[in-house]
């Protein structure tokens, strides 16, 4: 083996890794519209109070009052367009190869 590793899992493993990725990224998005549900069916309902459960929904949103000073700085990272950039960077590289 010359002291290298192999350039690659076995097939067998690598589908055990996407499956158990996709169930991941299917747990993540299901909870998240579960939640984004609540969430909505609170707002449509502004006669109830915040602080209680709503019709078996326990979402509370979280807004500061006044803005962090230590994050006036503060610009949010744009991953999408980050990967995006990343993907064509890897295509003209490619493609020019």
């Amino acid at each position: 083996m010359n002291g290298k590793r192999p350039s690659s899992m076995p097939v067998k493993h690598q589908t055990e890794t996407l499956a158990q990725h996709f169930d991941l990224i299917k747990y993540i998005c299901d909870s998240w519209n579960s939640v984004s549900r609540e969430l909505d069916m609170c707002y449509n309902q502004p006669h109830l109070n915040s602080s209680n459960y709503r019709n078996g929904t326990s979402v509370t949103y979280y807004q500061e009052r006044e803005p962090n000073p230590q994050l006036k700085d503060f610009e949010p990272f744009d991953l999408e367009a980050w990967w995006g950039q990343r993907v064509v960077q890897s295509i003209t590289r490619n493609a020019s190869s």
